[in-house]
């Protein structure tokens, strides 16, 4: 079978077959990549089919080799050990395997389906489960329902992004029950790490106050890095925490910058309209009362505004007050908000604005030309045999070394 023809080929015994039969050393490299896919959906249908079997073994009553096949109306109570001891697992690992095994094949059948199929991979299934663990059955498969079309083709990051925001606009109320009794459970974690260095950090944190603290952290490293000191960023963000932390004045002794907060919102949520999360730029989706405090804190610097269509197009984007116009800039950040790599989430506001054609040759400096690009993904765009197109703004098509070709859209509306 010729390499182009697998895609056509659902996982399963015919595509085990396709694959056993090829031989790797007459493939060139963009071949390879499409047998990489092929062998993901293959591995992703096993991973199915191993949970669906193991959750029917724990319908299985007591016997031996010889016993009928017979079911239970329910699962045996320590079913998870009969796999714990038959693939030599610790008891968390058979107890999650076999959890997840009963989530995916009886609360979301359609998420197990998508793994079936190499719709998805076992690790989107976890984020599926986990995200909407919290909501009633219906309202966790009307939520994956809505999700499964582009599940494939995000990343798991993006993807619990995406559920979170869904799940909190699906049951606020809900939402904020749970973030009050996680809050309660908030606690700091520290300890010795295997290389001898250390680790302290806060969980279950109210979300504004984390958000604003980690914004002055990175102001002040910013701001110490600006004045020439040799740290990297991330040792300059980690120094600054301890000194904060404990008691020290920083290097300049000066009060402590204050950090902004980029912070997405609908007008709506603002004036207490609506109930729709926000999100806290590199953080994630939260709930509207989050926002709204967040948007409270910040109510005496510069605001600016961002216009979108239906279809989350940016049309329009400028400044509320005080600050002048950020121009051509301020408008492609607040279009493309994340790093316009496929898969990358990294914020606009700490990556590079990229001309898609270089200025040198002629590249224009205009909203049409210029993409936001972290500077890991802006680096890989320069490498050997990568190239980007824009063919309408806020589109960027990515041809790979390898001869693949994957296109970013607009970001999705907030």
């Amino acid at each position: 079978m010729a390499v182009d023809e697998l895609t056509q080929v659902p996982p399963g015994a015919g595509l085990a077959a396709a694959l056993a039969h090829l031989d790797r050393s007459m493939l060139n490299g963009f071949e390879l990549v499409e047998v990489v896919k092929a062998i993901a959906r293959q591995v992703a249908h096993y991973q199915a089919e191993l949970l669906a079997t193991a959750w029917e073994s724990a319908h299985c009553p007591p016997g031996d080799e010889t016993s009928p096949p017979e079911r239970t109306d329910h699962p045996d109570e320590y079913a998870a050990e009969e796999i714990r001891f038959a693939l030599t697992l610790t008891r968390r690992a058979a107890d999650t395997l076999m959890g997840l095994a009963g989530q995916l094949v009886e609360r979301l059948p359609a998420a197990h389906d998508a793994l079936r199929s190499g719709q998805i991979d076992l690790a989107k299934a976890r984020v599926l489960d986990e995200e909407t663990a919290a909501l009633p059955p219906p309202a966790a498969r009307h939520v994956v329902d809505l999700v499964l079309p582009a599940a494939g083709g995000l990343t798991t990051g993006q993807l619990r992004s995406r559920l979170r925001r869904l799940v909190i606009a699906a049951d606020p109320g809900a939402a904020a029950a749970r973030q009050r009794e996680a809050l309660t459970r908030r606690h700091l974690e520290h300890g010795l790490d295997p290389d001898g260095t250390a680790t302290l950090a806060g969980r279950h944190l109210p979300p504004d106050r984390a958000a604003t603290a980690a914004a002055r952290i990175d102001a002040l490293a910013r701001a110490a890095k600006q004045a020439g000191d040799g740290r990297t960023l991330d040792e300059l963000r980690a120094d600054f925490y301890l000194d904060i932390l404990n008691g020290d004045r920083t290097p300049t002794g000066r009060p402590l910058p204050a950090g902004g907060v980029e912070l997405v919102v609908p007008l709506s949520t603002l004036a207490g309209w609506s109930e729709q999360p926000g999100e806290i730029k590199g953080w994630g989706p939260v709930l509207a009362e989050i926002a709204a405090k967040v948007a409270d804190q910040q109510r005496d610097r510069s605001w600016r505004y961002t216009v979108v269509d239906g279809s989350g197009t940016v049309t329009a984007h400028g400044p509320l007050r005080r600050r002048p116009a950020a121009g051509v800039a301020g408008l492609v950040r607040a279009r493309d908000r994340t790093c316009r790599a496929p898969g990358c989430r990294a914020p606009a506001h700490t990556a590079d604005l990229d001309h898609t054609v270089a200025w040198e040759r002629g590249g224009p400096t205009t909203p049409a030309n210029l993409g936001v690009l972290c500077r890991h993904c802006h680096r890989y765009k320069h490498s050997s045999g990568v190239t980007l197109t824009q063919p309408t703004p806020g589109t960027f098509v990515w041809h790979t070394r390898l001869g693949h070709t994957y296109t970013t859209g607009p970001a999705p509306p907030t």
